[in-house]
């Protein structure tokens, strides 16, 4: 056998020799190889061989020839991909509307959906250094073994943990929220005749300069040393221009708070961003707070280590050298140095991060303008713009692979002429591209003109620049080079593979075509995915249904509650005798919240004749004797106190009977309690009514129903409601304003009907209802467009099978069974594993739900026949117009 030089040895010289180079200089070394050989042996030729290809790793030989043609045949080739795409897109027109359209209305409601996730994550992270700025939270464990985790702070712990743990690096105190009346008075702080009055609702803070060293809030005109004083203020830009008409014109002007307290503007700031969980409208100092006493601007006293609101709050920033579990274990320590021997309740503080200020759902917001969202609501949202994007890049991947075995022929007719297989790729995956491109294009423009619409249903904001970042604009990208790949890839390697014998033979293509297990396993898959928000979608309409319409142990109708001020109370007999003189009032009562609302005012108290250490813990409720007749709730024992009653007495519900071990409601009256240092005795008892949010994320303490007591105290009295029966609600509306105008000439009306507030209370909930029954609709729509597709496909498949059918004798309604029983067997499938993983799912979201509906199985039985029937009205209007085609042209088509 005739000796070979090293096979390594000549690959590395084929690697690096320019093309035009190599076949001259191999054919030149082998003859040297083969001279070697016979001179000095095989063994030390191979070695020369070696050391000559090495000596030819030179500039000059590795350097390739210029291309003689002004234009490269790769150019050359991307020109004719995109013109055979561009034919195969017409030729096939349909298909591709349908494969361009679902794609890019799934696109749009994924980018929708993932622009709110973005939005409500945002939250609070726009500030310096956010992961360490935290939320000092106080926890109360009672002696009977309640727990209360509150938000609030006493307010003397500020001070005592600057001096305490002077490992903080900031403290701050801070008050909200205000609704104030805003005065303008101008230029002069004594006017008397100012009649420019505004009602801000939640749009107050009350901060302190040190706020600003923590909290990234902007100042235009002023610095935030200048809140060291009392009786300042800094406004928004915005309210600088509502109340003096610039900025500018409104630094040394003067504004009247609540009609008591003067304070000279002293700054503006920049409109806070929509994502903040900070009203900074109108910014008071805290040194006013704290020369107000607890007068005005809250309650208690900077020595009062036992008077709790949830409006006084406290943010501390760590060093980075501090773990939060290190933080704690300080504040373990505070807590003990400050409340140990005060009273029998064991009392702590632990860090809350900032991020969780928007999501904790154990506290309230410090504004009803922005709700709290929990973060399983926001993962819940992501998991369906996940779905939804998937089940459109199913659709288009399983319907762009089924277009592709039609060109079965055309591949092997071009392998024939002597096209090569990464030439077939690239025509495959340009193609694609063409289509995934129009889509993502289709797909981004639906989704900006849909942002209005998002800021409607769900007071998203619709400024664009929020959203479209340049992360997105990457994970865009991203999509845009996997669907190609994935739609384009496999189908064309698949294809490329063939034996054109074959093909022409008709051995293979059909035989590919018909193993469709993935492609049903796609179909099977949307639809559950579609059936499960269905299902999910009937669930939350029947439980908002059951809440708006239970028993919730008050009247609620034709209830009209309106806003109140302490400072006037002594007018308050005389609102009430002006409101009984309007023509429909039937009752008029003052209090200091309605029957159901998120106020959570939490008391100690324990019987008068019990030692401390048996004390309890009960919701309470200042009103007036007439509480009970105006909103409806009936006494089981005992009666109201008078209307007129100053005195200390108490009315309880079941509840808080049941859960001091009270069986007999008659044995309770005239017993006195002890709630701090006033006593006074129960003198009824009523039927249990709603306190709260029938679904309550704060824990099962304060869901539904809850230990309560109701005290009368005009001091308390933030409310005010009237019984209307009258036919004619807006007249009667009107003029219970014009009373009110007559009666409180300082004070602005505001009031809304007991429905409208409790809708409002549903708010959260009621939108997810509509964003799940949105989002159904459209991953049904998506799944829909797949079916279409597919089943259009495997009808244009059996063209000559179904005219040979017809020519035998089958009827149109047998040849519509006979295309429809494969994908109907397969939605079948789909309503089987989708329903469980509904039934899951639903049945953990109503479990945070006090008062729930039962899930039935009607619910699946109707949600499975609606998919049947829309995959049945799909899949036919291909099938029966299949079978209505002349058989001379079915046979005759190719």
């Amino acid at each position: 056998m005739k000796p070979s030089p090293p096979r390594l040895a000549d690959r590395l010289l084929e690697w690096f020799v320019a093309p035009h180079r190599l076949e001259a200089l191999q054919g030149d070394l082998h003859e040297e190889f083969a001279y070697q050989v016979g001179r000095m042996g095989v063994r030390r030729a191979r070695w020369q061989y070696w050391r000559d290809v090495l000596g030819f790793m030179r500039p000059w030989v590795v350097k390739r020839k210029a291309n003689e043609y002004p234009n490269p045949t790769n150019t050359d080739m991307i020109q004719n991909h995109l013109k055979i795409a561009w034919r195969s897109i017409l030729r096939h027109r349909s298909f591709t509307g349908l494969n361009v359209l679902g794609l890019s209305v799934g696109i749009a409601a994924a980018l929708l959906l993932f622009m709110t996730v973005r939005y409500e994550l945002s939250f609070d992270t726009f500030h310096p250094e956010h992961d360490r700025i935290y939320r000092v939270v106080r926890e109360q464990f009672l002696t009977n073994g309640d727990r209360d985790v509150t938000p609030g702070n006493p307010l003397p712990v500020a001070d005592a943990l600057k001096t305490d743990v002077a490992q903080f690096e900031n403290v701050v105190s801070v008050f909200g929220t205000l609704d104030p009346q805003v005065t303008v008075l101008g230029s002069d702080p004594k006017t008397t005749n100012a009649t420019t009055k505004f009602l801000e609702d939640d749009e107050g803070m009350i901060v302190g300069p040190e706020f600003f060293r923590l909290f990234n809030f902007p100042w235009l005109i002023g610095r935030p040393d200048a809140l060291t004083q009392p009786n300042v203020v800094a406004l928004s830009k915005t309210f600088a221009e509502k109340y003096f008409g610039s900025p500018q014109q409104a630094m040394g002007k003067f504004l009247r708070i609540n009609k008591h307290t003067t304070m000279r503007v002293v700054g503006v700031l920049a409109d806070a961003p929509p994502n903040t969980s900070f009203p900074m409208n109108l910014v008071i100092s805290y040194a006013t707070k704290k020369a107000d006493k607890g007068e005005r601007f809250g309650f208690g006293s900077f020595d009062d280590w036992g008077s709790t609101s949830s409006q006084d709050q406290i943010f501390v920033r760590l060093p980075r050298n501090l773990p939060v579990a290190s933080a704690n274990a300080l504040l373990e320590k505070f807590s003990r140095k400050h409340y140990d021997g005060r009273d029998e309740s064991k009392k702590t503080h632990f860090l809350s991060p900032l991020a969780d200020l928007h999501h904790d759902n154990r506290f309230d917001t410090f504004t009803t303008k922005v709700a709290v969202v929990p973060f399983q609501r926001i993962w819940n949202l992501a998991l369906v713009g996940g779905l939804l994007l998937l089940m459109a890049c199913v659709n288009f991947v399983n319907i762009a692979s089924a277009l592709a075995t039609r060109r079965a022929k055309e591949v092997s007719v071009r392998k024939v002429l002597g096209s090569q297989k990464s030439q077939l790729v690239g025509q495959f995956l340009t193609e694609t591209f063409l289509m995934v491109l129009a889509s993502l294009m289709l797909g981004i423009g639906l989704a900006y003109v849909a942002l209005p619409l998002l800021n409607t249903l769900f007071a998203i904001p619709a400024d664009a620049s929020l959203y479209f970042k340049p992360e997105l604009g990457l994970a865009l990208l991203g999509l845009l080079v996997l669907l190609t790949l994935l739609a384009g890839l496999y189908p064309a390697l698949v294809l490329s593979s063939f034996s054109p014998l074959d093909v022409f033979r008709k051995r293979v293509a059909r035989g590919w075509l018909r193993g469709i297990s993935v492609r049903q396993s796609l179909i099977v898959f949307q639809f559950a995915t579609a059936l499960v928000l269905i299902i999910s979608t009937v669930i939350n309409l029947r439980q908002m249904n059951y809440l708006s319409r239970m028993d919730t142990g008050f009247s609620k109708e034709g209830v009209f509650n309106f806003g109140m001020d302490t400072e006037y109370r002594t007018r308050n007999a005389t609102l009430r005798n002006e409101l009984l003189r309007v023509p429909g009032v039937s009752a008029v009562t003052f209090s200091s919240d309605v029957p159901s609302s998120d106020s959570r005012w939490q008391s100690t108290f324990a019987f008068a004749n019990l030692s401390k250490d048996e004390d309890f813990t009960a919701s309470m409720k200042m009103a007036d004797g007439n509480y009970f007749t105006t909103h409806g709730i009936t006494f089981v024992a005992g009666a109201s106190y008078a209307v007129g009653d100053t005195l200390p007495k108490f009315v309880a519900n079941e509840t808080l009977l049941k859960k001091l071990g009270v069986k007999n409601p008659a044995s309770v009256i005239g017993r006195n309690l002890r709630l701090g240092d006033v006593t006074g005795p129960i003198v009824g008892v009523v039927k249990d009514f709603h306190t709260n949010s029938a679904r309550d994320d704060g824990g099962p303490r304060t869901r539904g129903i809850q230990p309560l007591l109701l005290t009368p105290s005009d001091k308390f009295y933030y409310a005010g409601s009237v019984k209307i029966r009258s036919q004619n609600l807006p007249q009667t509306v009107e003029r219970i304003k014009a009373v009110y105008a007559r009666v409180f000439p300082e004070v602005a009306f505001t009031g809304r009907f007991y429905e409208d507030a409790l809708n409002a209370y549903y708010k959260a909930e009621q939108q997810m209802g509509l964003l799940y029954r949105v989002f159904a609709g459209l991953t049904i729509f998506i799944a829909c467009l797949g079916l279409f597709g597919l089943a259009a496909f495997t009808a244009e498949q059996r063209t000559k099978e179904i005219g040979v059918r017809k020519v035998l004798g089958a009827s149109v309604a047998g040849i519509v069974a006979l295309l429809s029983k494969d994908f109907l067997k397969l939605v079948l499938v789909a309503v089987l594993i989708a329903s469980p993983i509904a039934w899951y799912l639903m049945n953990g979201w109503l479990q945070d739900f006090t008062y729930r509906i039962n899930i039935d199985w009607w619910v699946f039985a109707l949600a499975g026949l609606l998919a049947v029937s829309i995959a049945l009205l799909t899949v036919s209007f291909q099938s029966v117009k299949a079978a209505l085609m002349n058989p001379v042209k079915s046979l005759r088509s190719e």
